[in-house]
Parts: structure tokens; C-alpha cells; sequence
């Protein structure tokens, strides 16, 4: 049990890190908003790269609150799989939100990744499957090279 407490402190701790980067850069862009006047055209075009990672600021400091619950569920396993859910719908939800091509497919890349640590989380924790440890291990560093990237773009 204690292994499994301490994986899910690592994956927990891994997301909050990214998302703290991510929240760095994402206030970088924030200060553009001198581009209000060519929305208007661009609703039917595809966003900047500044304006898709903006608008990602959001939805995904609310998956990092969540995520950050999570350390006070380790002794409730659903609720841990249940906050790696919303972290994973929020991804899922601004991956289908934006428009800029590269944005999108960063996006969409963070998206799978976080929910096949979801996946495993749920394996090993829910499950009882301790043979799923290495499977987290490996989701965790494909969503941290995923998110790297695309923390990278929108810091562009």
C-alpha cells in the first residue's frame, strides 16, 4: 500500500509541476490582448499561437486544482481516479477547442497521455493491479515530455 501512496504522490507531483510551468508562460501571452480588434476576422480562421494557449489558462488551472486534491484523497483511491478524470476532460476539452494546428496537436498529445495515467492510476489503486507500476511510470514520463512540448510552443 505504501508503494502505491508514493506513486501517486509522484504522479501528482509531476502534474503540479508542469501545470506550474504551464501557468508561467500562459500569463506571457496574456499580455497581447492588442489583437482584440482582428478576432473579429479571425472567428472563422484558426487562432495565433498565443491565443490558443491563452485560452487554454483556464480550463486547465481548474485540472490543476483538482490534480492538487488528489494528495489529500491517497487513502481514497476513486477520488484520486475521479480528480485525474477532470484533469483529463479538461485537457480533452481545450484540445477540441483550439483551432491553431500545432496548438491542437500538442494539446491533443497532453490529452492522451494524462489519460493513460489516469488509466493506470485506476489500474494499480482501484483495480489492485501492481503490475500496471510500470505502465504508470511510463505514462507519467510520456505526459511530462507531452506537456514539456507543449509548454515549449505556447512559450514560443
Amino acid at each position: 500500500m505504501n508503494r502505491r501512496i508514493v506513486a501517486l504522490t509522484i504522479a501528482v507531483v509531476a502534474v503540479l509541476g508542469l501545470t506550474a510551468c504551464s501557468g508561467g508562460s500562459d500569463d506571457a501571452p496574456s499580455s497581447e490582448p492588442a489583437a482584440t480588434s482582428a478576432p473579429a476576422e479571425d472567428t472563422s480562421t484558426e487562432q495565433t499561437v498565443a491565443e490558443a494557449c491563452v485560452s487554454m489558462a483556464g480550463p486547465l488551472q481548474e485540472a490543476a486544482t483538482t490534480i492538487s486534491e488528489v494528495a489529500n484523497a491517497a487513502s481514497d483511491p476513486q477520488s484520486a481516479v475521479d480528480a485525474w478524470t477532470a484533469s483529463v476532460d479538461a485537457f480533452r476539452t481545450v484540445s477540441e477547442s483550439v483551432t491553431t494546428p500545432e496548438v491542437k496537436a500538442a494539446a491533443t498529445a497532453v490529452y492522451e497521455d494524462t489519460a493513460a495515467v489516469r488509466d493506470a492510476i485506476a489500474k494499480i489503486y482501484v483495480d489492485g493491479d501492481t503490475g500496471a507500476v510500470t505502465e504508470l511510470t511510463t505514462a507519467t514520463s510520456d505526459m511530462q515530455t507531452s506537456y514539456m512540448a507543449l509548454n515549449t510552443l505556447c512559450a514560443g
